[in-house]
């Protein structure tokens, strides 16, 4: 970090004077191409999410203005500006989650995945940060064309602000619409256009992949993004009409099921689960509707299918933890406590953390507070 010189500093005027202006933030919208990048995204199976975070957190740091910040009378430059951006959370709500940034693609993806696991635990709303950040939010349900971020002070609140919206196709292409907001005694219009170029650059150059054109979202995939979104209903219903055109597809079985749990209809998960496990579900999909089976089962009080339900799954899948969490609730249930114990002091002895455990975590401690709940 070092200190600007304002007295030589050659927008001096400049910043004297937006910096009087009791509103001096100013805002841009402008759509971005981000066909190459989608389509490297589905072919290689990763976060588009993760990966543009990349892209645009990369383009601010390359520019020295988006990385100023005001203190008191004086104004510093950031060497590394990082991302402070929004989470959503199974209920509906959202966390803040700020991640380091790398430069290097692979050990910043690994970076954010591990910061957004850490956010599911706990939302933590108002405390204070350090200013070297960029607020950085997505609202993949609005292809908007205007948006506006709160700020606090704004004469002193420096840090950019960064959003994204729902992608649509122009032609051939896959536009989203990228808004950013700055405080116009460090930045002006100029600025936030060598942002957006440097930016599509990135976009332009970096995915390019011969042979390949902008792949065409099925159906099934925005029922997925739909799920993914916390758009439960309408990618139920979407999953439903799939369905019906296919209904001996497991995957969707098993999605209808996630969505229904989701949305607090147990009984007309079970028979999609069922369904889904009869016709030949595998690998982590099977897993995941066993548990959401056996736990469905056990909370509509069906204990008996809950326990054979868990151990023939344990007999496939001897090493998943919450698995076992799951079966020793049931246990408990059913007035087998020293099972359950027992099982449980294992998983806590054990030298190594399951990370299965980690990811059914929030659904664990509602259960630990619920255990002789059944719901109808």
């Amino acid at each position: 970090m070092k200190r600007i010189e304002i007295e030589t500093w050659a927008r001096r005027k400049h910043f004297e004077f937006f910096k009087a202006f009791d509103a001096p933030h100013f805002n841009v919208t402008a759509n971005v191409d981000v066909t190459n990048l989608y389509t490297y995204a589905k072919a290689s199976n990763q976060s588009f999410f993760k990966l543009f975070l990349y892209g645009a957190v990369r383009a601010a740091n390359a520019i020295p203005e988006l990385r100023y910040r005001i203190r008191g009378e004086e104004v510093v430059e950031h060497e590394v500006v990082h991302p402070s951006f929004t989470v959503m959370l199974d209920e509906g709500v959202f966390n803040f989650c700020a991640a380091t940034f790398h430069e290097d693609l692979p050990t910043f993806l690994q970076e954010v995945t591990t910061r957004m696991e850490r956010a599911a635990d706990e939302v933590v709303v108002g405390d204070d940060e350090p200013d070297d950040l960029l607020y950085i939010t997505s609202v993949p349900w609005v292809t908007f064309t205007s948006i506006m971020h709160p700020t606090h002070q704004q004469q002193d609140d420096s840090v950019p602000r960064i959003a994204w919206g729902k992608f649509e196709r122009q032609g051939e292409r896959l536009v989203m619409p990228l808004f950013v907001q700055a405080h116009h005694a460090l930045v002006d219009g100029v600025h936030i256009g060598k942002y957006y170029e440097t930016l599509q650059s990135w976009l332009d150059e970096d995915f390019v992949q011969e042979g390949t054109d902008v792949i065409e979202e099925s159906e099934f995939d925005r029922a997925v993004r739909l799920h993914e979104e916390g758009q439960l209903e309408q990618a139920k219903q979407l999953f439903l009409s799939l369905l019906r055109q296919d209904e001996k597809n497991p995957r969707l079985h098993a999605y209808c099921a996630w969505c229904y749990d989701s949305l607090g209809e147990e009984r007309q998960a079970v028979p999609h689960y069922e369904r889904a496990i009869r016709l030949g579900l595998t690998g982590k999909e099977l897993v995941e509707s066993y548990l959401g089976l056996g736990s469905t089962y056990r909370a509509l009080g069906r204990y008996a299918e809950a326990e054979q339900l868990f151990e023939e799954a344990i007999e496939q899948f001897p090493n998943h933890g919450a698995l076992k969490v799951f079966q020793a609730m049931t246990h408990y249930n059913v007035g087998r406590h020293e099972e359950a114990t027992g099982a449980l002091l294992e998983l806590l002895a054990s030298p190594k953390p399951d990370e299965s455990i980690a990811r059914y975590r929030r659904a664990i401690a509602f259960y630990a507070r619920n255990l002789n709940e059944i719901y109808d």
